[in-house]
C-alpha cells in the first residue's frame, strides 16, 4: 500500500500548488484592471457632471400629468353659465364689455411691464461682482520661468499608486504655455494602459493668467476651449459663451490659484472645461501641514467646488508655480490625490 500511495502523491501535489495559485493571480489581474482604469477618472471627470443635468428633465415631464387632473373640475361649472345668459341684457352689455375689455388690457400690460424689467436687473451684477475679488496684482516670482513638477497619482484613501502626473511650464513674462500628461504605471500600466493630456497657453497679465487656448485629449476624445477677449467670448462644443475678467481653463487653475495666493473668504471663478462654462466656488479652508516624501510642509488649503464634485489644492507658500498636493474627488466619492515627487525649476526669464 505504501509504495502505491508513494506514486500518487507526486503526481496530485503540483497540482494542489495550481490550485492554490488561481485565484490569487485573477485577484492580482482584476485588482490591477481595477485600478488602471481608474486613472481615466481623475483625468478629470470634471465634464461628466454633466449627465447630472438629466434627472431635471424627468422631473418636468412628471409634473405634467399633475395639470391634467385640474382642468377636468373646471370643465364641470362651466355649464352653468348658460341659464344666466337668457335676460336681455345682453345686447346692452355687448358694448359694454367691448369697452371693458379694451380698458382692463392697457392696465393688464401696465401691470405686467415691472415685472419684465426686473429679471434683467439682478442677472448681469451678481455674476460680474464676484470675479472682480480675485483680479489683484500678483507676483510674476510666484511663477518661474520654466519648471518641471511630477507627481504619483493614488487612488483611495488605501494610496494604491495607479499612475503619475507631469506637468510642465514655461513663460517669458508675456506669453505663458503650460501641459500636463497624466498616464498609468506598473501594474496599472500593463493591464490599461491610459494617457490623458492638457495644454493652456495664453498671455501673463498684472492679473494672473489670460488664456487663449486649452486642449484636453483623452481615450474619449479631445475638448477644446478657445479664448476670444476682444469680444469676451470663449468658444467650445460648437457654440459661443460670454466670458468674464479672470476667467480659467481646468490646467491654468492651478497656476492661478498659486498666482493668487488667497489667505482668507472665497470667490466664484468661471472656468472652461472644453465642454462648457461653469463657476468654481473657491473657498479657503485654513493652513495644514502635508506629508510629502521629503518630509511635512505647511501650506494652505483650498477647495473649488461645483455641482458634483471637487478640486482641492495645498499650496506651500515655498514652493513655486504648482500646489504640493492636489486631490480630485468626483461624483461618485472616489478620491484621487496627487502628491509632488520631483521638483525642477529651471529660473526666471
Amino acid at each position: 500500500m505504501r509504495p502505491h500511495m508513494g506514486r500518487l502523491f507526486p503526481v496530485s501535489a503540483p497540482v494542489a500548488l495550481r490550485v492554490l495559485e488561481m485565484p490569487f493571480a485573477l485577484a492580482l489581474l482584476a485588482s490591477a484592471l481595477l485600478h488602471g482604469a481608474a486613472l481615466i477618472g481623475p483625468g478629470w471627470p470634471m465634464p461628466e457632471p454633466n449627465e447630472a443635468e438629466a434627472p431635471p428633465a424627468i422631473e418636468a415631464v412628471l409634473t405634467r400629468p399633475a395639470a391634467a387632473p385640474e382642468a377636468a373640475p373646471v370643465a364641470k361649472p362651466a355649464p352653468r353659465p348658460p341659464p344666466a345668459d337668457k335676460p336681455r341684457p345682453r345686447r346692452v352689455a355687448s358694448a359694454a364689455p367691448a369697452a371693458a375689455s379694451t380698458a382692463s388690457a392697457p392696465a393688464a400690460v401696465q401691470a405686467e411691464a415691472p415685472p419684465a424689467a426686473v429679471p434683467a436687473e439682478p442677472t448681469p451684477e451678481p455674476v460680474t461682482s464676484a470675479p472682480e475679488q480675485a483680479p489683484a496684482p500678483v507676483q510674476h516670482s510666484a511663477l518661474p520661468g520654466k519648471g518641471r513638477v511630477r507627481y504619483v497619482v493614488t487612488r483611495g484613501e488605501s494610496g494604491f499608486v495607479i499612475g503619475q502626473t507631469v506637468y510642465t511650464w514655461e513663460h517669458d513674462g508675456l506669453a505663458y504655455k503650460a501641459q500636463s500628461v497624466a498616464e498609468t504605471t506598473g501594474l496599472a500600466a500593463l493591464f490599461k494602459p491610459a494617457r490623458v493630456t492638457q495644454s493652456s497657453e495664453g498671455e501673463l497679465t498684472a492679473e494672473g493668467l489670460k488664456p487663449h487656448e486649452f486642449r484636453h485629449q483623452r481615450v474619449a476624445g479631445l475638448d477644446t476651449a478657445s479664448f476670444d477677449w476682444a469680444r469676451r467670448v470663449v468658444a467650445y462644443a460648437g457654440r459661443e459663451e460670454s466670458i468674464l475678467p479672470g476667467t480659467q481653463d481646468m490646467l491654468s487653475l492651478y497656476y492661478q490659484l498659486v498666482l493668487l495666493a488667497p489667505q482668507s473668504g472665497a470667490l466664484d471663478l468661471p472656468i472652461a472645461t472644453g465642454r462648457k462654462l461653469e463657476i468654481f466656488r473657491i473657498e479657503v479652508l485654513g493652513e495644514e501641514t502635508v506629508l510629502l516624501p521629503e518630509g511635512e510642509r505647511r501650506a494652505m488649503r483650498l477647495r473649488a467646488r461645483r455641482v458634483n464634485d471637487s478640486i482641492e489644492l495645498w499650496i506651500a507658500a515655498d514652493m513655486p508655480g504648482l500646489p504640493v498636493k492636489i486631490r480630485i474627488t468626483d461624483r461618485k466619492g472616489e478620491i484621487f490625490d496627487q502628491v509632488v515627487q520631483d521638483i525642477d525649476i529651471r529660473g526666471n526669464p
